[in-house]
């Protein structure tokens, strides 16, 4: 099961990132959510989502990230995301699918 959540959220993220639209992301802050799937952490953080020509909102983006990919996602951080065009408070950050 465990491993059923991490392959969904891979195909998730892939999908939007083939399909959104673009826009930047800012990480305002982030808690550990208390759970774990396959031995790595589930993060909420607070991002502020701006499309590219539109104004900026904020979401609550849940992902699982390992304790040592957590150094690429420090508050403040602005980096390029995609925006689900059925709902733009599903984001995927980064910019081209990676599957």
């Amino acid at each position: 099961m465990e491993g059923d959540s991490l392959h969904g959220q891979a195909h998730e993220f892939n999908r939007i990132l083939s399909v959104g639209h673009p826009g930047t992301a800012r990480i305002r802050g982030r808690v550990d959510a208390g759970e774990q799937v396959a031995g790595n952490p589930v993060w909420i953080f607070d991002v502020e989502v701006t499309p590219h020509g539109g104004t900026p909102y904020t979401v609550q983006h849940r992902e699982i990230v390992s304790t040592m990919a957590m150094g690429s996602y420090p508050d403040g951080a602005t980096m390029p995301c995609r925006i689900d065009p059925e709902d733009p408070h599903n984001i995927a950050f980064g910019e081209t699918p990676f599957m």
